[in-house]
């Protein structure tokens, strides 16, 4: 069974709407110059803030409570309490309302509000304070002549089953939800694939293959929970159905904005723990633990679908790794792991992605403890042929991938402070081969006293996931730019 690519979200032209802990308003937005704007007055309705006039600098401030935050038209600027962020998009004064990038809505509103302020662009969905939103999680369970998909949700929702030719439609009339898909294909040609829309009515798609016969669905209040019984053809007694390779044929087209489909790869697992730090904290758990998050991220906030390589504590070899993302034709391909040196103090995270030579003597350490690539090819080692197989291998999206890095270090640099670490590049096993923009991120140094007991931290997880999801956002955005699909925009999301 896979996951399909979503399909678009709604229009930029439609208007978001604002949730908080008491009430639910629509906002209209409005697009100029390729970016979508919203006034930043109407989000903030009930939060007691006062907006100044425009002064000498064509800038006006926003205060709530101790915090400030001074908006400059024309823009791509802000000061928060003092200290400069860059938007996606510069901040527009029209008829004495202040219009501002709604993906900067939350970096605007958070430190003003001092309230956690979400954007979920699947959804639509701006939230302000601490709001419950339920939670709907979807496995799948196979046998030979069935499928049962459940939905399994952490409070009661309504849920809305509509059957048509091809597919089941299950939608969730609630404002907003997060959601938690399958991590790993099913083969067995009653489903093809499930997919998340999201849009007003949270959609979900299970798309049904030829072996599709007849579907039972049920409803249970303790737990609240969806069951679709999908029941196929007997399969052949020539060893069942085929195994398709994902994407199907009858996968809806990737759009053309190119990052749909992305693959974590939680490094390490099973007997392969990877590094060990003092205090007994192992790579495998903590990467897999960042991995899971950034996976719930990324769907719920950017919309796309996403898999793990793996998603319990099994062992898989580095060349299994990459083919998982060649076979799910995945448009991103990022490796998680923790860094290890025998010199206690070092912190902060590094960002590779792949080259024939390390970039200098610790990105060929880094290589070699999470497996460094043989020569491709009989070539002699260092022979002009053998760069040229490396060339081949990754050369197409070399350029892509330090794009990627880049972006990722930034935002990781942000949170780890650790900006002159850098972009690095080193003979990753994991990354040869992949046919896809691929980076490898250290995310700390567990070898770190300090940072392996944040690495335990489920805030400091939660903190690593988002600066990895700000950072592939950023990349996603100023690729489309590059090819031609979109604004520039002016700064960090």
């Amino acid at each position: 069974m896979l996951v399909a690519p979503p399909t678009p979200v709604e229009p930029a032209t439609s208007p978001v709407t604002v949730l908080t802990a008491t009430q639910r308003r629509e906002v209209p937005t409005i697009l100029r110059d390729g970016a979508e704007l919203v006034a930043i007055e109407d989000v903030a309705v009930g939060f007691g803030m006062t907006v100044s006039s425009k002064d000498s600098r064509g800038a006006a401030t926003l205060v709530v409570g101790p915090h400030e935050v001074v908006l400059y038209e024309g823009k791509s600027l802000a000061s928060i309490d003092g200290d400069l962020r860059l938007l996606s998009a510069p901040a527009q004064n029209e008829k004495n309302r202040w219009l501002v990038p709604v993906d900067g809505v939350p970096r605007l509103l958070g430190p003003l509000l001092d309230l956690p302020v979400d954007w979920r662009p699947a959804q639509r969905v701006l939230v302000l304070g601490h709001v419950s939103i339920p939670s709907v999680s979807v496995a799948t369970f196979t046998s030979a002549d069935l499928v049962r998909v459940v939905f399994d949700a952490s409070e009661g929702v309504p849920f809305r089953v509509e059957q048509g030719s091809d597919e089941i439609t299950v939608s969730v009339a609630r404002d907003l939800i997060d959601v938690s898909l399958p991590a790993e294909p099913v083969s067995s040609g009653i489903v093809e694939w499930i997919q998340f829309r999201g849009g007003r009515d949270n959609t979900f798609v299970v798309r049904l293959g030829p072996r599709f016969r007849e579907v039972r669905a049920r409803e249970q209040e303790s737990p609240p929970r969806l069951v679709l019984e999908l029941r196929g053809e007997a399969a052949s007694a020539e060893g069942g159905p085929p195994t398709p390779t994902p994407p199907p044929r009858s996968a809806p087209a990737r759009p053309a904005d190119g990052v749909r489909t992305v693959v974590i790869d939680p490094g390490h697992g099973g007997d392969e723990v990877g590094a060990r730090g003092p205090g007994g904290t192992l790579e495998k758990d903590v990467v897999l633990a960042i991995a899971r998050r950034l996976r719930d991220e990324l769907v719920n906030k950017l919309g796309v679908q996403v898999f793990l390589t793996r998603d319990r504590d099994v062992e898989l070899d580095l060349d299994t790794r990459t083919a998982i993302a060649n076979n799910y034709k995945a448009d991103l391909f990022i490796s998680i792991h923790a860094n290890s040196v025998r010199a206690p103090g070092a912190k902060g995270s590094e960002v590779y992605f792949l080259s024939y030579q390390a970039s200098d003597e610790a990105a060929h350490r880094v290589a070699l403890l999470e497996g460094i690539a043989e020569p491709l090819g009989r070539a002699a080692p260092g022979s002009a042929l053998e760069l040229i197989l490396w060339d081949m291998a990754q050369a197409e999206h070399l350029e892509e991938s330090s794009a990627l890095a880049t972006r990722i270090q930034d935002e990781l640099g942000a949170v780890t402070h650790s900006r002159i670490r850098g972009v690095k590049q080193a003979p990753f096993r994991v990354l040869v081969g992949a046919t896809m923009p691929a980076v490898l991120v250290e995310v700390a140094f567990i070898s770190n006293p300090e940072e392996e007991q944040l690495l335990s931290s489920t805030d400091y997880q939660k903190t690593v996931a988002g600066a990895l999801l700000r950072g592939i956002a950023r990349y996603r955005r100023e690729r489309s730019v590059r090819q031609g699909r979109a604004t520039a925009p002016a700064g960090r999301p």
